[in-house]
């Protein structure tokens, strides 16, 4: 996490990439799932930008989980988001926390990516849903990124789509995956 230690700034000026069809978008997909107590996590979720988005958007209360307590600072004290220091894959909430979970341009920094999946199934209730939106790893572009990424030290385990599918329907989660714009997809999926 050394990159995104000393990257904190640039993300806490520039994370805001959001525009607001997309935000309607993905406030779209998690919909569906969220109940009475309407509860999203974040993971990776770094400076909350998209989390207070979405937490406008569709009335959630949005907890952002991530291992950088830097990118944690840039969460407002005084805003509807919480910003809780953890991992995908040893996450400190009970069982059961929440309606959803969402994870965007993360997933493929996961080091324990099975691990991260059972995690998303044990706080995410029964019938609840699981968004990831990632980068395709096909073609030229994405194949420097992911070289680029390995050389910073991160993991930079990608899924294409379709093996993205299979991966959350193997460990529990069942779903489906679409191209959403350029090299971006995502996986909308159902915890049994």
């Amino acid at each position: 996490m050394g990159f995104f230690n000393w990257a904190a700034p640039a993300f806490g000026h520039f994370a805001d990439r959001w525009s607001p069809e997309s935000i309607d978008e993905i406030s779209g997909w998690l919909e569906p799932y969220l109940g009475g107590e309407r509860r999203v996590l974040d993971v990776g979720g770094g400076t909350g930008a998209l989390a207070s988005r979405l937490s406008e958007s569709t009335g959630a209360r949005v907890t952002v989980l991530d291992p950088t307590p830097e990118m944690l600072r840039y969460i407002p004290d005084d805003g509807p988001i919480e910003g809780v220091v953890g991992t995908a894959e040893a996450m400190p909430f009970p069982d059961d926390s929440f309606d959803a979970v969402i994870v965007t341009d993360a997933f493929h920094h996961f080091r324990d990516q099975p691990g991260a999946v059972s995690e998303f199934c044990r706080v995410v209730r029964t019938g609840g849903g699981v968004l990831v939106v990632e980068l395709d790893p096909a073609g030229v572009v994405m194949r420097l990124i992911v070289l680029g990424e390995k050389l910073l030290g991160e993991p930079g385990a990608f899924f294409t789509p379709d093996a993205m599918c299979e991966f959350m329907r193997v460990h529990g989660i069942a779903g489906n995956c679409a191209v959403i714009r350029g090299v971006s997809y995502r996986f909308v999926g159902t915890v049994r």
